[in-house]
């Protein structure tokens, strides 16, 4: 498989989880090699984890009785033109208004971090931020990779922060975590959501556990006034602390108790402060 180009279904149907373990093995194996197109799938996945969230619930939510009225009240001999026009209608309308209260609840949710002084609060993947879905699903992609995790090596720190500086626009600096018992490898520059760039810090420790620093540069309606307070967010396998301070969203990503994890976050948000 790491012979050839996977066509584009085998790569979706890969990041849809659809493979065999044998196929699957193959691809993830072909995108270690090629890590723009592992870059290209990480972007892929965070975009396809933002939609999955958006209409999570749509889906539960039961008919609105006026549908159900006009449902009995239709003819019989409906022509599929028009049941696929009301069909689409009706779905894009629910997609726009469950989007609407989605950004709402998202904004409620950072208003009342800010308010907490501090304490930790746990939201659910359906508010994530989409910068806190793209770290998840980056952090997916590159942490069990054994042949290139990074970009540029820890060995060239002052070329690595000067080139990913200059890319998010904004002065980098990866914290330092030798006391937590975690070494810098080193970091990445990632497409964001809508073409930004992102950055992405890799640390190990001595039994070889990873976790990442995904850095973000948000737009002005992300951004905050004051720090946010650490939010908690648990998705599978991947879990971590986010945070906003000012404009810049900061996601660190591992797989490791949450007390442990917390340790290390106010560690890097001491740093960064």
């Amino acid at each position: 498989m790491s012979s050839h180009h996977p066509d584009e279904s085998m790569l979706h149907a890969w990041m849809d989880g659809e493979l065999v373990p044998e196929s699957a093995a193959a691809v993830a194996q072909w995108l270690a090699e090629h890590p723009d197109e592992a870059a290209r799938m990480a972007a892929l996945q965070a975009q396809n984890a933002g939609l999955q969230a958006l209409h999570a619930q749509v889906l539960d939510e039961p008919v609105p009785l006026q549908l159900q009225r006009a449902l009995r009240r239709a003819p019989v001999q409906w022509r599929w033109p028009h049941a696929l026009a009301a069909g689409l209608m009706l779905s894009v309308g629910l997609g726009l208004g469950y989007g609407a209260a989605n950004m709402g609840h998202q904004r409620a949710a950072l208003a009342q971090a800010g308010a907490a002084g501090g304490s930790v609060q746990t939201v659910k993947s359906m508010q994530l931020p989409m910068f806190v879905r793209e770290a998840a699903a980056a952090h997916a992609v590159y942490v069990p990779e054994q042949r290139h995790p990074v970009e540029v090596a820890a060995q060239q720190q002052a070329h690595l922060v000067q080139w990913l500086s200059k890319r998010l626009g904004v002065q980098l600096k990866p914290p330092v975590l030798e006391t937590q018992g975690f070494h810098l490898m080193g970091g990445r520059l990632l497409p964001g959501e809508t073409g930004q760039a992102r950055a992405q810090f890799m640390y190990e420790d001595a039994a070889g556990q990873r976790l990442t620093l995904y850095v973000s540069v948000l737009s002005k309606q992300g951004a905050s006034a004051a720090p946010v307070a650490f939010q908690w967010a648990s998705d599978g396998a991947t879990q971590g602390f986010y945070w906003i301070d000012g404009q810049q969203g900061y996601a660190l990503s591992a797989a490791m108790p949450r007390e442990r994890l917390q340790v290390l976050a106010e560690a890097i948000y001491h740093q960064l402060s």
